[in-house]
C-alpha cells in the first residue's frame, strides 16, 4: 500500500494493548484502502501474486460478502478468472444457493480473505464449494492473526498462504518506534495464550511458537 501514513493515523498509542492489537489497531481492516482506490487496488495484487509465487494452481476465485469480496471482484477483473461469492446465507428467493456464479464441477477454487483467526470462516467456504463439486487446496489471506487458523486449516487439508502475520505487523511497528519491546512481548504471549487450534500430540510445534516473547 502507497500510503502508510494512512493506517498510522488510525492507530492510537493510549489505547494500543493486547487485545487492541490483536482486534482493534488493526481496526482499519482494509476499511482505509476502500477510500483509497490504488492502494486497494495494489492490496489485491499482492494477494494475486503472492499465490501465483506459491505457485497455486486455481481455475477459479471465491470470497464471500466481505471486506473480501471487492479484494477477489478485483482479481479476477484484473486476471481474467472467474469468480465465486459465498453469501452469508441462502436467500428465500432467486437461485436460493450458498454459492454464487458458474459453477464447473472438479474446478480448482482459491479462496481470498483479507484476516484469518480461527480459520473457520475460510473451511465454512471450503465445505459449500465442495458441496458444489468443486476442489479447495489453497486459501491466500493478506492477516494471519497467527491463532491456530493456519494449522487447523492444513489439518483439513488446505494451505493457507498469508501475505504477512500479526509477527510482521508487529515488527514493523516496533521498527517504526510506533510500539515498544514490552508491548510487543505482551502481544505474542496473548497470541500463544489464545491459540483457536491444537495440533496434535506428535505433530511439529504450531508456527510461531518458536518466537521470542
Amino acid at each position: 500500500m502507497s500510503h502508510p501514513a494512512h493506517v498510522q493515523a488510525t492507530f492510537d498509542p493510549s489505547v494500543f494493548n493486547v487485545l487492541s492489537c490483536i482486534y482493534g489497531m488493526f481496526q482499519y481492516e482494509l476499511s482505509m484502502a476502500l477510500g483509497w482506490p490504488f492502494d486497494f487496488s495494489q492490496v489485491s495484487r499482492l494477494l494475486y501474486e503472492h499465490a501465483k509465487e506459491a505457485e497455486v494452481k486455481f481455475d477459479c476465485v471465491c470470497s464471500d460478502v466481505d471486506t473480501a469480496l471487492p479484494l477477489a471482484t478485483i482479481i479476477c477483473t484484473n486476471y481474467n478468472c472467474p469468480m465465486l461469492m459465498r453469501r452469508k446465507e441462502a436467500k428465500d428467493y432467486g437461485t436460493k444457493r450458498m454459492i454464487e456464479g458458474i459453477i464447473k464441477a472438479g474446478d480448482v477454487c482459491l479462496i481470498v480473505e483479507d484476516v484469518v483467526t480461527s480459520g473457520s470462516s475460510v473451511l465454512e467456504t471450503a465445505r459449500l464449494l465442495e458441496k458444489e463439486g468443486l476442489k479447495v487446496k489453497d486459501a491466500v489471506v493478506l492477516l494471519d492473526r497467527e491463532q491456530g487458523g493456519r494449522d487447523m486449516l492444513e489439518a483439513e487439508g488446505i494451505t493457507l498462504h498469508p501475505v504477512f502475520t500479526i509477527s510482521t505487523l508487529l515488527d514493523v511497528l516496533l521498527d517504526a518506534g510506533r510500539i515498544d519491546p514490552a508491548t510487543r512481548r505482551s502481544v505474542k504471549t496473548f497470541i500463544k495464550g489464545n491459540q483457536t487450534f491444537t495440533k496434535p500430540p506428535g505433530n511439529s510445534s504450531p508456527r510461531g511458537e518458536g518466537d521470542d516473547v
